[in-house]
């Protein structure tokens, strides 16, 4: 007998992140989407859809009825706002919005939960051109990163408390494209290829042997910034793609 296919909610379905993993695993899995205002219109009729706030308790407890995983990437944009503004964002969506998520997870027997973390939560070892790992103390570079450390920490809470598998994925540089980008400097040593996003985040979603696990998310070139053995080790993770490649400096170079 055919094994059955997981059901996956995504939440903010409609950013770059949530756009890559709907159109490049679609052929591994079922998906129910959640947007807040508007549906991009390259969706798939057979995909179902949800609109609501990741704010809204009661909808979020409504999307996550029978399925499989959630994949919480759903933030209030917060580039090119001022410090209040990210503040305020945080407190408004951010925080309620993984808490609901974990509290629907936990309420509708949920078993995994994918956690779009930031490589914000340890800036300061970066900017000081340190090594970060995912057992490193956190040191957030600013009211973002404070603010994926607080859903990193709920998410260990579920995880201990009450036997939900989360995994949070410490994003670096992405921008859905096939090539590192320069818009944050060093694009290189700092990107994550749409392919490796792919694998990782099926590799999350089909491990049965972690439990509770931080993982960075970053191709190949980023050892000089984070200290990918326990992706490679726990999940098989193995960047497909590399950022620090002369080809891509080149490239890259005057741009």
């Amino acid at each position: 007998m055919a094994e059955s296919r997981k059901k996956v909610l995504i939440t903010g379905a409609a950013g770059m992140i949530g756009t890559t993993i709907r159109t490049r695993l679609r052929e591994r899995y079922d998906f129910r989407l959640l947007f807040h205002s508007t549906v991009p219109d390259d969706v798939p009729a057979d995909d179902e859809v949800v609109m609501s706030s990741v704010a809204n308790f009661d909808g979020m407890v409504e999307a996550a009825k029978d399925v499989d995983v959630i994949i919480h990437l759903a933030i209030r944009r917060w580039a090119g706002m001022s410090q209040a503004d990210v503040a305020a964002a945080t407190l408004e969506v951010d925080v309620p919005g993984v808490y609901n998520v974990y509290e629907a997870a936990r309420i509708n027997r949920v078993k995994t939960v994918i956690f779009a973390s930031t490589n914000h939560v340890t800036g300061m070892y970066e900017k000081e051109g340190l090594v970060a790992a995912s057992d490193s103390p956190v040191r957030p570079d600013g009211i973002y990163g404070a603010g994926k450390v607080f859903g990193e920490a709920l998410g260990r809470f579920y995880a201990d408390r009450h036997g939900l598998r989360v995994i949070c994925l410490r994003v670096a540089n992405y921008k859905s494209e096939d090539e590192p980008t320069t818009y944050y400097e060093p694009g290189y040593s700092r990107w994550q290829s749409p392919r490796d996003l792919a694998q990782q985040i099926w590799r999350c979603i089909e491990t049965e042997d972690v439990q509770f696990g931080i993982f960075y998310g970053v191709s190949a070139g980023s050892e000089k910034k984070w200290d990918l053995t326990n992706a490679r080790e726990l999940l098989g993770y193995e960047p497909e793609d590399d950022g620090s490649l002369p080809e891509y400096r080149e490239k890259n170079r005057n741009k």
